[in-house]
């Protein structure tokens, strides 16, 4: 869920304030709301946050750190383009941590903590189709944080989580680009995801595995064929 606006009050620490500050402006990241190439001041950021420099300056300086924000001259900054190459690596990473933490999940043997995940597919059954790139990108984190999270290791939910600050926009922007709706890759993707959910509620760690990798293949073919890559 996003946090409601930060605002400065009595009684929150500075510290508190930047940590607040930076969720905020991670989930505009991680949620689609800033593509790539999206530029703002540090100053516009603390008036639409109705908070002072300081936090935001901390909170800028933490994404910078984490790649998932660039600075530029006039104290702004900007959202990073993602090179073919960038996106190549980032992908393969992405199929070690998340097959693995696909596998960790199934492991556990909990097929009860599984059932969230088909809810998200079926909110993505819906977006899809609407073309809306904000909704799906929500989708999208939603099944994501589920699946993550369901491997209880604490180390690669977190290295998962801050490789998604690096590759979010990207995907948001491709999603973004007015080209028709694949029915098919819908389906064939979806219907991986269901399968992926079936392997962890049966305690398959190898074929979860499996599954989640190819369901990344299947969605990292289908964003380049929107951008136009080859």
């Amino acid at each position: 869920m996003v946090e409601d606006s930060v605002v400065d009050r009595p009684g929150l620490s500075s510290s508190t304030l930047a940590h607040h500050t930076y969720r905020e402006l991670e989930s505009r990241i991680v949620d689609g709301a800033w593509l790539p190439d999206t530029r703002i001041s540090l100053r516009k950021l603390a008036t639409l946050l109705n908070t002072s420099m300081q936090p935001v300056r901390e909170a800028v300086s933490k994404l910078v750190a984490d790649s998932a924000l660039e600075v530029i001259p006039g104290r702004s900054v900007r959202v990073p383009q993602l090179s073919r190459e960038q996106a190549d690596e980032i992908w393969t990473i992405r199929m070690l941590l998340e097959g693995e933490a696909a596998a960790q999940f199934a492991a556990r043997k909990c097929p009860e903590e599984a059932q969230p995940l088909y809810g998200h597919t079926n909110t993505m059954r819906v977006h899809y189709p609407e073309r809306d790139h904000l909704a799906t990108m929500k989708a999208i984190r939603g099944w994501n944080i589920a699946l993550v999270h369901g491997s209880k290791s604490p180390v690669l939910i977190d290295m998962v989580m801050r490789l998604r600050l690096r590759y979010a926009p990207f995907i948001a922007s491709c999603l973004a680009v007015d080209v028709p709706h694949d029915p098919d890759f819908v389906s064939f993707t979806l219907h991986i995801q269901d399968e992926l959910v079936m392997a962890i509620e049966a305690g398959d760690a190898a074929a979860a595995r499996h599954l989640r990798c190819s369901d990344l293949r299947s969605f990292q073919r289908y964003l380049y064929s929107r951008r136009g890559w080859r």
